[in-house]
């Protein structure tokens, strides 16, 4: 009965936020991708664009679908089109940030990840004010 006799504040530890994952399909693994970002077509990876171009809001909003997206983190803007299916919190999370400027959520749920060097092949631009 010792313990039940302890008089002890509640504890002020944060429990962490559980995190989500999906079971990706064969040859989408993180591994994967890298090897893509890293060896893959650049291009196809940027949207058809060989180098970085300026881009307003209005026209990153444009795409937003899963056929076609774009966001924006850190004031750059990426295709994450190819990126979707190797996500591990699947499709549906990353396309929360789809047409949007992701930054806020990018750094509430993943900050100690790089965004630059593992979207770094799908560089299309960055965010220009209108």
């Amino acid at each position: 009965m010792l313990g039940s006799s302890l008089n002890l504040p509640p504890s002020t530890t944060v429990k962490p936020r559980k995190q989500r994952f999906v079971a990706l399909e064969p040859g989408y693994s993180p591994l994967d991708w890298a090897r893509l970002n890293k060896e893959g077509d650049d291009y196809e990876l940027r949207y058809g664009y060989d180098k970085p171009q300026k881009f307003t809001l209005q026209e990153v909003s444009e795409h937003s679908t899963k056929n076609d997206a774009w966001s924006i983190f850190n004031g750059k803007v990426y295709n994450i089109t190819p990126y979707l299916h190797y996500h591990p919190g699947g499709v549906g999370e990353l396309m929360k940030c789809a047409g949007k400027d992701g930054t806020e959520l990018f750094m509430k749920t993943h900050a100690w990840v790089n965004v630059e060097l593992m979207m770094e092949g799908c560089l299309i631009g960055f965010l220009v004010r209108e």
